[in-house]
């Protein structure tokens, strides 16, 4: 276990930064929307209008299902613009490939791994269970967005989470990227298995070993605290014609940067 006082502060749900909500954990955190299975309506909630986040926490009536979104103090994204401190990386992972299952919900394009990629943080395994994309990015850096960011979520045997977010910026083409653009299926809620078609996560993660290290939320309803969050510094790179091809099938999908109400955010590396 990490020694270090100033991370053992807030991580492990400290009661000082989260609230430690974790009964609606269900829907998968990190700005991950909800897992919709094959003829499953995605949720109404959106993104634009009368069921944009702002109304989030108005519209579901099933004992107050969205309260947090309205009434949560240590919501995701954020700004991140100052760091407490830097502190020593310890974060191990490994990611290994396995069939695409790709699913447009309406609220993200949205892609299933097959169990055996994880990372090894705070003494315990955080298994890849999905990761998904938005555009533009959710967190900011000092005030700047980017035009993407992915989320890549992690859960623990203990149903704890923990996410990294990796930022996209417009460059060269990514193969990768196009390879999953491909397959999006043209079916709103109907995930498709590529069992042709094999990924590592890890080809979607840059090298850098900076990160930003806080904790928060969900970014979309149920809006649960208690979410680790790891945001790169270090952004891939995605080609113009990728990000417009996203575009076509989600047009924007990102919460507004929320207060930090007084938690800390640390540099790793």
């Amino acid at each position: 276990m990490n020694s270090n006082p100033i991370l053992n502060h807030f991580k492990r749900g400290n009661a000082i930064l989260c609230l430690g909500f974790l009964s609606a954990l269900f829907v998968l955190p990190a700005g991950t929307p909800s897992p919709v299975r094959a003829g499953e309506p995605a949720e109404p909630w959106g993104y634009e209008g009368g069921t944009g986040p702002r109304h989030w926490g108005e519209m579901e009536q099933d004992h107050d299902k969205h309260i947090m979104c309205r009434e949560g103090v240590h919501q995701s994204p954020v700004d991140i613009r100052e760091v407490l401190g830097v502190e020593k990386l310890d974060l191990k992972s490994r990611y290994r490939e396995t069939p695409v299952q790709i699913i447009n919900n309406r609220h993200t394009i949205l892609l299933r791994v097959e169990p055996g990629s994880y990372i090894q943080w705070d003494d315990e395994r955080f298994e890849l269970i999905q990761f998904h994309f938005h555009h533009p990015s959710e967190h900011l850096l000092k005030g700047n967005a980017y035009p993407m960011e992915i989320h890549f979520v992690h859960r623990a045997a203990d149903h704890e989470y923990v996410v990294l977010a990796v930022f996209a910026r417009v460059g060269r083409e990514h193969p990768r990227i196009e390879k999953l653009w491909d397959k999006i299926p043209q079916e709103i809620d109907r995930e498709k298995t590529y069992s042709d078609e094999r990924l590592s996560a890890g080809d979607l993660i840059p090298d850098s070993r900076v990160y930003y290290h806080y904790t928060g939320s969900l970014t979309t309803p149920p809006c649960t605290e208690n979410v680790t969050w790891l945001v790169l510094e270090e952004p891939i790179e995605i080609s113009q014609e990728q990000l417009e091809h996203f575009q076509k099938h989600i047009r924007q999908n990102a919460r507004p940067v929320q207060k930090l109400h007084h938690r800390i955010i640390i540099e790793l590396k």
